[in-house]
Formats: structure tokens, sequence, C-alpha cells
């Protein structure tokens, strides 16, 4: 769910993942990962503590991370991150504080983010952040204001972005392609019937991996041909009766990686080989006996941070660090508290140096 930035003059040589609070749980706590040295800074870069600020999605462009709001409950403000100086600028960017844009996936094509809805609760807006301005787009780009597309996550290849569908409600099994060098959006359903229930998605070339969040439809992978606009419906060999539960992912190399939330399936991470469409299922030594909520993710190098977005589980906060080398797990609060509930559903990887 994170993107690399620019360079950026602060401490060791490295990286820095910004994880972004979603509710309010924790006082609105952001962590900081310096990852040249794997220590954990917690700070509300001067969020208020009281408000929830329902930042589901985030984009990184330039210095800048962009934390974009998914509902209305603090008047649908943009958090806006200045990584040099480590400050927080909180704008509507001109948006309604009244409506529910229902904002949940995000993309960035060139120096623009597209915030994709999810319900059509906003009569189907998209807002278009131009990030040379800080200036917001409102518009439908001629979808129908009526119907409910269900677009939980996306994915861009070249300049243009897919929109996928989850859930069996109506318009459920509709892809939106957006053209974003014409700002139009093309309707499709690639032949799909409802209720995959992707819901994390990754880019390999001119690919694109669908992945299973529960066992619904079978823990059947879509993987779209972005250059015939075709889709592949497969369980690469996974359990069809198994609950996965794939919420975060990260690609290095042509190598991806599905990441557990739960331990419903025994904390099994899925490997997706690209070049021969075979899956890999171990826990990497993660206890199967734990829950370690799971929910975001950051690649640096050849390293890939899981980051825990909920406690109410038994995973008492810890990180899972990757080493995609060896394929092995390092397990780590990074000094986190064990007992809060930081609510961390994005991140965004920032590159630094000394």
């Amino acid at each position: 769910m994170g993107r690399q930035l620019g360079w950026v003059w602060f401490g060791a040589r490295g990286a820095r993942i910004y994880c972004v609070p979603y509710f309010n749980t924790a006082g609105n706590q952001f962590g900081i990962v310096n990852t040249g040295s794997n220590t954990l800074t917690l700070t509300t870069l001067g969020a208020s503590s009281q408000v929830s600020y329902s930042w589901f999605t985030s984009q990184g462009v330039g210095t800048k991370v962009y934390a974009i709001p998914q509902g209305d409950g603090a008047g649908n403000q943009f958090g806006i991150i200045d990584t040099q100086t480590d400050t927080l600028t909180l704008t509507t960017l001109g948006a309604n504080s009244q409506i529910n844009y229902s904002w949940q996936t995000s993309q960035i094509v060139g120096a623009k983010i597209y915030a994709i809805p999810s319900f059509a609760s906003a009569g189907n807006q998209f807002g278009i952040i131009d990030t040379q301005t800080d200036t917001l787009t409102l518009t439908t780009l001629g979808l129908d204001a009526q119907i409910n597309y269900r677009w939980t996550v996306s994915a861009s290849v070249g300049t243009k972005i897919y929109c996928i569908p989850d859930f069996s409600v109506q318009g459920a099994n509709v892809f939106g392609i957006i053209n974003t060098q014409t700002n139009t959006v093309e309707l499709i359903t690639l032949g799909s019937p409802p209720d995959y229930w992707w819901d994390t998605v990754q880019v390999v070339g001119t690919k694109i991996y669908c992945i299973p969040y529960l066992n619904a439809r079978g823990n059947q992978f879509g993987i779209i041909d972005t250059e015939t606009n075709t889709l592949t419906l497969t369980t690469l060999g996974a359990d069809p009766q198994k609950s996965y539960t794939w919420t975060s992912s990260a690609s290095v190399g042509t190598k991806i990686y599905c990441i557990p939330q739960l331990n419903n399936g025994g904390n099994e991470f899925g490997i997706i080989d690209t070049e021969t469409n075979t899956l890999t299922l171990t826990t990497l030594g993660a206890d199967p006996a734990i829950s370690y909520g799971w929910s975001a993710s950051a690649v640096v190098d050849k390293k890939i941070y899981c980051i825990p977005t909920l406690n109410i589980f038994n995973g008492g906060n810890q990180f899972g660090i990757i080493d995609t080398e060896t394929d092995t797990l390092t397990l780590t609060t990074l000094g986190a508290n064990p007992q809060d509930d930081y609510r961390w559903w994005s991140a965004v990887v920032v590159q630094i140096q000394s």
C-alpha cells in the first residue's frame, strides 16, 4: 500500500515507513519506522487525538505523504505530511465536509492521485488530487451515480488504473478501467461473476494479481492480462476450503507475498512465483495460533515489513519483517505498545540518506 518517494535527508542511510492511522483508538499516532536502525517513532504529528480522520488509503509523491479520508467522520480532512520536517497539514482540499465519498483505495499516475469510490453514497465521485498545486477535482468520470460499484482495491499499469470489484452487490462484478490521459472510465466485466472478495492486488509486469480473502469462490486468484484485458481464474493450488485472510500483499522482483491478517488458515503466507504461476504456502515460522493483525505492508530493498493494524487479537503489535532473499521472518514490536490499537491501515515508504 506504500510507494517509494524521493530522497529525504533524515538520519542514517535506509528508509522510513509512515504507518497511517485510520481510527483514533490509540490517539491517532502515526508509526514512523526507521528501517536503517529498525526503530519506531510514535507521534500524532499534531493530529487531534479525539478525532477519527478515517484515513484508509495513503500515497506518497515527492517528499509528501497524502492520507486520504474514507468517510466524513472528521469532515473529510486530508492529512498531508511534509516528510522533510515531519509536519502535518489538515485540509479538505475543498471536499464537502458532510459527504461520505467512500474513498477506500487510491493510485498515483504522474503527479496526480486518484481516490476511487467504493460505495455510491456520494454519487460515485472520484477525487483527483493534483499534488503540484494541492488542489482537488471531484468528478464521476461519467459513472451512473446510483450504482454501487464496490471498488475497494485498485492497481495502476502505465497510464491506466484498474478498479477491482468485491462482494455480490449491484455493480460488484464490474471492473472500472480509468484512462488517465483522457480521464474517462471503461466498465467491463472481464467475464467475472461476483463474490470473489479480492482484498489486495499486486502488479508484476503487465499483469495484475487479485488475491482472495477468506475462501469466497474457493480461493480463486484473478489474474488480469492488461494487454488483452482478459481475466484468468485459478486457485494456484490453494486449498478451496481454507480461509487464508490475505488482506495485504507485497511484490519483490517476480514474486508476490500474500500476508495473513488472521490465523484462520494457520498464518500461512502465500508466495506466488509469477514466472511459473505457482504458489508456495508457508508460515515462515509464524505461530499458527496467533492472529498478528497484519493489514498493511511496505517494501524496503528486499525486505517486507508486515504492519500490525489490530491488537484486538493476540499478536501484541508485532511487526513481521520478511527477508525475501532467505524467506525468513523476524517478529518484533519495534517498541510499539502491545496494548494499543494503532489501526495502521496503510503505509508509505520514504527513501532517506545521511
